[in-house]
């Protein structure tokens, strides 16, 4: 007996107490009511206390799951039970209706905990592999509804019926009888409980017989006592050591021990063998910086060290980094190896300045290239320009060359050489704009025919561009149109007299006098002519999608 007192400390010391508070709660009968309070508050303080150190055991031996927090929200309702009690029987005295709501109160914690027991099967049963689901956690709606009910009797009393007027209703036996809701919640706290068991049962088939031995020892010890204060020490009034709720707290407790030490519920063992087992270097230390735990690989480092690293990290070497940060009851360090990832850096800075390089040459040579295309775009333009009025300059270059200025001649021909270089100098406008840069109403045509009328006047003739300047012809229709009149100009020039032109919906119409009619050549787009006496009157309309209008 001696050999597993020694063996398992904490659990003697733990099972010593419980016996303390059972004996406690004996010496709560002696009749002096100091002596009496003192055993009753002991007999309190010794189960919260119990209650709390396995609570934090709990919080430190389990891991982090859905298990270990069900199980500390069911603490905490045990805790919540036992005080009721503690604040009824101690705390307030003739203070009926806060009495009646204190028992009400027992059946939050009367419901609420074997739900979380039953949740808590149901978690062992999934395993880890299903941890992120929480669906259990809907079984707790039920529960809640339950203990609304019964917080709330005084208003349906469907859980106790009073006898007698709900102001001296106190809930002390003979003062009422139960309704159904009664009965609901003790099938709850019956069923709920047995549902889970099964599941755990079940579980322990495929485990050493022992756990399942301890589970039914527990069970068994749990239905014993409560028989026993039901059927025998409430009738026959004999002392007991516990009473109900110890009984039931306690037993619960056992069954989720055992489930912990069976490692149905996965719990931290041997953290310090595993915590010095790790291969990277890790130091824990008190508020001191003493060492409380370390890794077999060890930090090199003074405390001046250590205690600059809770604040930035700090380099022992070139590519070691000692880190820290503050824990609950102390400081954690740890160092990091950084040659790999320094020995990457000066690689990525050698790339880096390799690719820099590259990017400068490709700038330099994007813009050799956007300068060329532009550069033979202009010479594309320029070269349609001289194209199409290279046939106009070398005419006028053959008229000048064949007359002087001692000539009579010589007049004329400058006119004509003037109205030749004024189609020139419109046409190259008109070739320096694209579809893109056109707008939509514009009076470009209008100019050219304007500009070149003004030059006509030069050569004696009487002519002028009137009417509507804005059109919203194409670019395309504009050529056409200014290259037919062009060279109807040229053709009827010699025997012109008076000419005046306008713009019309689809395309230019041209009145004039002249001393005849001039065989026209061929025009890019056709001429309407009619004569009225001496006047010609001509027309000339644009193509649309493709055909002459």
């Amino acid at each position: 007996m001696l050999k597993i007192m020694r063996r398992h400390q904490i659990t003697s010391r733990y099972v010593t107490f419980f016996l303390l508070g059972g004996i406690c709660n004996l010496l709560t009968r002696v009749p002096i009511a100091l002596f009496s309070s003192t055993m009753f508050c002991l007999n309190y303080a010794i189960y919260v206390g119990l209650l709390m150190f396995w609570m934090n055991s709990v919080r430190v031996r389990l891991l982090p799951t859905r298990s270990r927090t069900y199980i500390l929200v069911a603490g905490g309702g045990m805790l919540l039970y036992l005080s009721l009690r503690t604040f009824k029987y101690r705390a307030i005295a003739g203070a009926v209706a806060l009495g009646r709501y204190l028992d009400y109160s027992y059946w939050i914690p009367l419901t609420l905990i074997p739900v979380l027991f039953l949740m808590i099967a149901m978690r062992v049963q999934r395993g880890n592999e299903t941890e992120r689901s929480g669906k259990e956690a809907l079984m707790l709606l039920p529960a809640i509804l339950l203990s609304f009910l019964a917080m709330t009797n005084d208003f349906h009393r469907w859980i106790y019926i009073p006898k007698e007027s709900l102001a001296d209703f106190s809930t002390k036996m003979g003062t009422y009888t139960f309704g159904w809701g009664c009965y609901v919640l003790y099938a709850w706290m019956i069923c709920i409980p047995l549902w889970g068991l099964v599941i755990l049962l079940r579980i322990t088939r495929r485990r050493p017989r022992k756990i399942l031995a301890y589970i039914l020892m527990v069970l068994g010890i749990w239905i014993f006592l409560e028989l026993f204060l039901i059927f025998v020490a409430g009738p026959l009034n004999i002392p007991r050591m516990y009473n109900s709720p110890e009984v039931r707290i306690f037993g619960m407790l056992g069954i989720f021990e055992i489930c912990i030490r069976s490692r149905l519920i996965l719990y931290n063992e041997n953290y310090m063998g595993f915590f010095a087992g790790l291969n990277q270097p890790v130091l824990i230390t008190d508020r001191s910086f003493l060492h409380v735990f370390q890794t077999a690989l060890s930090i090199d480092a003074t405390e001046e060290d250590l205690r600059s690293s809770l604040e930035a990290p700090v380099y022992l070497h070139e590519d070691t980094k000692l880190c820290g940060m503050e824990l609950g009851a102390g400081y954690a360090f740890w160092t990091e190896d950084e040659t790999q990832l320094h020995k990457e850096n000066r690689r990525l800075e050698a790339a880096n300045e390799f690719l820099s390089q590259e990017n400068e040459l490709i700038e330099v040579e994007n813009k050799l290239k956007e300068k060329k295309s532009r550069l033979d775009a202009e010479s594309a333009i320029y070269e349609r320009i001289a194209a199409a009025i290279r046939p106009k300059q070398d005419r006028i270059e053959a008229m000048l060359e064949s007359t002087a200025p001692e000539k009579p001649d010589f007049p004329n021909k400058l006119a004509q050489c003037c109205v030749l270089n004024a189609w020139s100098k419109r046409k190259s406008n008109l070739l320096l704009l694209s579809g893109a840069n056109l707008p939509k109403k514009n009076r470009e045509l209008f100019l050219a025919l304007q500009e070149s009328a003004r030059f006509l006047n030069c050569c004696g003739v009487k002519a002028a561009a009137v009417g509507e300047e804005y059109t919203d012809f194409p670019l395309s229709s504009v050529h056409d149109l200014y290259d037919t009149f062009e060279t109807v100009i040229e053709a009827y020039l010699p025997i012109m007299k008076y000419m005046t032109v306008s713009l019309t919906a689809d395309g230019i119409r041209m009145a004039m006098e002249a001393d005849g009619v001039a065989a026209l050549p061929a025009t890019v787009l056709p001429v309407e002519c009619r004569q009225e006496d001496e006047t010609v009157y001509m027309t000339i309309r644009r193509r649309k999608g493709g055909e002459a209008v």
